[in-house]
């Protein structure tokens, strides 16, 4: 079969082709990894040093999507109220001052441990975090719709999981 012909079938799936390839790559990676591939150890590893200058901005969006799951966790708005669990504010002063208090807690916390687990925890910080980024990053922003179809965002999210997990227990 040719590239292209297999380029046609993946355009005509009913997944985004951009998934489709990044789950390629990632389960590649991953059984290259779990095979003890020393091409694969060797790519993770260039792509790490040549990305390694960038490694604050993946730890800044781990951080970015953890605080936005604590944001839809604590609170919940409409056009005529906001409350955070059940405790409704009376006032946008009230919202204003709860919701720069608790989020400026909560993005210290985070970004103070963070950056200390996820260094330790991961062997190419680089890649494992930008599959984290990718996988919750989807869920992230899928977490208030009431009419999400998981089917059309699986590739992504299993190759993000692929991604983040699979470089560490192996």
């Amino acid at each position: 079969m040719k590239l292209t012909e297999i380029h046609q079938r993946i355009e005509a799936s009913t997944h985004k082709p951009w998934q489709i390839y990044f789950l390629t790559v990632a389960v590649g990676s991953g059984l290259g990894l779990y095979l003890d591939s020393t091409i694969v150890t060797s790519a993770f590893r260039l792509i790490e040093g040549i990305f390694s200058g960038w490694s604050w901005i993946v730890m800044l969006g781990i951080q970015g999507v953890l605080i936005g799951f604590v944001a839809e966790i604590l609170y919940e708005q409409g056009d005529g109220y906001a409350k955070s669990g059940s405790y409704r504010f009376g006032s946008k002063d009230r919202i204003l001052v709860f919701r720069i208090g608790v989020m400026t807690v909560v993005s210290g916390l985070i970004t103070k441990v963070v950056p200390v687990v996820v260094e330790s925890m991961t062997e190419f910080l680089v890649v494992q975090t930008t599959g984290a980024v990718i996988a919750l990053g989807i869920l992230l922003v899928h977490t208030g719709s009431r009419d999400w179809n998981s089917g059309t965002e699986w590739p992504a999210i299993v190759a993000g999981v692929i991604l983040a997990v699979v470089p560490s227990v192996f």
